[in-house]
């Protein structure tokens, strides 16, 4: 069974919480690039930010189930690999811009 592409959030909460990611974006995010099942997002490694990206992969486990979200930390950045089916690319693509 596939998981629908569809975010659970009302129009207000989709607009918050892609304010919400955009700003995290401008402060803390590297570098993007395209993964052959997604996006892979680079950002800058201090405790406030890993805070912030696993607050962020928490929430959007809850309204976009259709997302596979992994945060990896490594030494001197946090890596977050966003991947989905291939219907889901816009939607991933907007995350974080």
């Amino acid at each position: 069974m596939n998981t629908p592409i569809a975010c659970t959030l009302s129009t207000d909460q989709y607009a918050d919480r892609t304010a919400d990611l955009r700003a995290l974006a401008d402060r803390a995010l590297r570098s993007r690039e395209r993964t052959e099942n997604g996006e892979r997002l680079t950002f800058e490694r201090s405790d406030e930010i890993e805070r912030a990206l696993d607050a962020a992969v928490a929430a959007e486990a809850m309204c976009c189930s259709f997302l596979r979200m992994h945060l990896q930390r490594r030494e001197d950045r946090l890596v977050l690999d966003i991947a989905g089916p291939e219907e889901a690319r816009p939607i991933i693509a907007e995350l974080f811009a």
